[in-house]
């Protein structure tokens, strides 16, 4: 009895583990605006995917109730955990005629961890101009959401 409770144990527990080590599913977090020093941000959903390096999504970025900007994404994820992104093409879900200022790229890191995994890092507005001073950029924090249904 007491054995079977041990290695039950020990499977929930590894299983548990082995969802926290996973890069694909949902991450949730805050993106921040008005420079890269900035504290005031936004709630951010991302859902990645990912077929060996090449890394697809979609991301949600949460400015009020009612407005929601939700992207496209694509990108590649590198030996050393670091993650490169794009958001590629703005899903329209209004149907109204917004369309937002600028598309993002993203420069993250994923980090592994018992305690939860993490990507953290950087944005920057897509400009043909990289060293523009009106460039937009920020800091992304996401932490991995773990559904513990068992």
């Amino acid at each position: 009895m007491l054995r079977s409770l041990v290695l039950g144990s020990c499977l929930l527990f590894s299983l548990s583990l082995a969802a926290q080590l996973q890069f694909e599913g949902l991450w949730e977090g805050t993106i921040t605006v008005g420079g890269i020093q900035s504290t005031k941000g936004y709630p951010v959903q991302v859902y990645l995917e990912r077929q060996g390096k090449t890394v697809t999504g979609r991301s949600y970025v949460y400015l009020s109730e009612t407005r929601i900007i939700e992207m496209n994404l694509s990108g590649r994820l590198y030996d050393d955990l670091s993650v490169y992104i794009d958001e590629v093409e703005y899903v329209n879900r209004n149907g109204d005629n917004y369309v937002p200022p600028f598309l993002r790229k993203y420069q993250l890191m994923w980090n592994r961890s018992i305690n939860g995994s993490s990507l953290n890092g950087y944005w920057q507005e897509i400009r043909l101009e990289i060293f523009d001073s009106k460039r937009e950029r920020g800091r992304i924090f996401l932490k991995k959401v773990v559904n513990n249904k068992a």
